[in-house]
């Protein structure tokens, strides 16, 4: 007799800074996604120090369902502080990052929803990424094979939506903010020898003008967050005996 599947109950993050325009789109795709593939969820919505409507947009949305809490932060503090915020609070034993900017189409959101549980970590990849701007497009493919080569997990993509084990994120002190962080949490957990699945997803359409990825403080972050790592500050202190024997890397799916 199989074993019943564990309940997909999920801590959802979207952060924002001055996103008026896309936030209700952003809240619009997610909140179906999750009520009808998810048992359980909560969605944190951070206002991260916006000077537009983006804060009573999210109000407005928490006002109708009260699994949606609100986080103003009075000033800009980075999506790596939005998301440790939500981090502490979480009652999940997962918990995803979702951009407030509608970067992502509701389908590839649809589908991580859909793989959570399926490992410890759900590591989602970009497939039309050539979609981009040239220099955007650039930019992330040698990101990614920079990486691969640093640290041998040889994923399709490091920076798109992943879904984290609450547990052990919560263990693992991440030296990073803003655009590093989720890079530094990711290659952490995996570097613990948690189990991995990666998921498609697809861009929407992008906004010209719209992305900061390309600012010389983007690359000094990124620098500082890949030096962290390879002197494996991150994993210090984590007890690697308690997890499972039986884990182990699972290929790309």
């Amino acid at each position: 007799m199989s074993s019943p599947k564990p309940d997909k109950k999920l801590t959802i993050v979207v952060p924002a800074l001055n996103e008026e325009e896309r936030i209700a789109d952003t809240i619009r795709g997610i909140l179906p996604a999750a009520r009808d593939l998810l048992d359980d969820f909560e969605i944190f919505l951070v206002d991260d120090g916006s000077t537009d409507a983006t804060g009573s947009i999210m109000d407005s949305f928490a006002s109708e369902d009260s699994r949606i809490v609100v986080i103003h932060q009075p000033q800009r503090q980075g999506v790596g502080a939005a998301f440790e915020v939500a981090l502490k609070r979480a009652k999940f034993d997962f918990i995803t990052l979702i951009p407030g900017d509608h970067a992502f189409r509701n389908d590839g959101i649809s589908r991580m929803f859909k793989a959570a549980g399926a490992a410890d970590v759900v590591i989602t990849f970009r497939d039309n990424q050539s979609d981009r701007s040239l220099n955007r497009s650039i930019q992330s493919h040698s990101l990614r094979f920079t990486l691969n080569c640093l640290f041998g997990f040889w994923l399709f993509d490091y920076h798109s939506m992943i879904v984290y084990p609450v547990k052990w994120l919560r263990q693992v002190p991440v030296k990073a903010d803003g655009y590093g962080y989720q890079i530094c949490a990711l290659i952490s957990l995996l570097q613990l020898g948690l189990t991995h699945v990666q998921v498609p997803v697809s861009l929407n359409a992008e906004l010209k003008g719209s992305s900061r990825a390309l600012r010389p403080r983007t690359y000094y972050e990124l620098g500082v967050t890949i030096l962290t790592l390879l002197r494996r500050v991150p994993i210090r202190g984590i007890d690697v005996s308690k997890i499972s024997a039986e884990t182990g890397r699972t290929p790309p799916r």
